[in-house]
């Protein structure tokens, strides 16, 4: 009997010690998801600065090979667009807005000697949602799953920040509803692919790089 009691002691003993276990798992993947989501400290300033430095320069090298839209005007054809995705799903949603929106604010200033708010807004928007994945991540993309994930959420961003920009153009620029049809697609769909198809590179060369270093993000 007492040695039955004493196998029982143990076995409780080992589910607490699981529990604590899971618990302890449970808060650091907490704490680390909210580190990478909102928290904007001397890192995510250096990420910023950098994000927004590389997005400016290849927007204005791009903005010199432009699409016609039915709105009279014209759109870049931009592979940069994945600068911001990747800033926001590696970094937090927080680094993906400032190097999206701030970015294209430069980029406009630089190329057009102007800028146009909606489309900063909805650059911001793109980086913004793409950075949502790092709830489901935290930040690591070192499986197929992962990269998915950044993939959806990198492909919703385009379509909540292109969609806003875009519609909005109506009021602001006074289009007609055709011709934001049309800036949607002729903005969105060149964004879609360049990003669909460049981000998971960017991810697998990223990992490379802090392999490489020797320390994991």
């Amino acid at each position: 009997m007492a040695t039955e009691e004493n196998f029982s002691s143990l076995d409780a003993e080992e589910n607490v010690s699981s529990l604590d276990a899971e618990e302890n798992v449970s808060s650091i993947s907490t704490e680390r998801q909210s580190r990478f989501t909102w928290n904007v400290g001397v890192r995510q300033v250096v990420y910023i600065a950098l994000g927004i430095a590389l997005y400016a320069i290849l927007n204005i090298i791009f903005n010199l090979v432009q699409l016609p839209n039915a709105g009279g005007g014209a759109i870049a054809l931009r592979p940069g667009i994945v600068i911001p995705l990747f800033f926001g799903i590696a970094f937090g949603p927080i680094v993906g807005l400032f190097v999206g929106g701030v970015g294209n604010i430069i980029s406009d200033l630089i190329s057009f000697q102007n800028f146009y708010w909606n489309w900063d807004v909805g650059n911001a928007l793109i980086g913004f949602v793409a950075g949502l994945a790092v709830l489901v991540t935290i930040g690591r993309y070192r499986n197929t799953r992962a990269i998915v994930i950044a993939e959806v959420a990198s492909l919703l961003g385009i379509v909540v920040g292109i969609g806003f920009a875009a519609y909005n153009d109506i009021w602001v620029s006074k289009i007609s509803l055709a011709a934001a049809n049309s800036e949607f697609i002729v903005a969105g769909i060149p964004d879609a692919i360049n990003g669909l198809i460049l981000l998971p590179i960017v991810i697998i060369a990223y990992n490379a790089a802090v392999r490489s270093r020797g320390r994991s993000y």
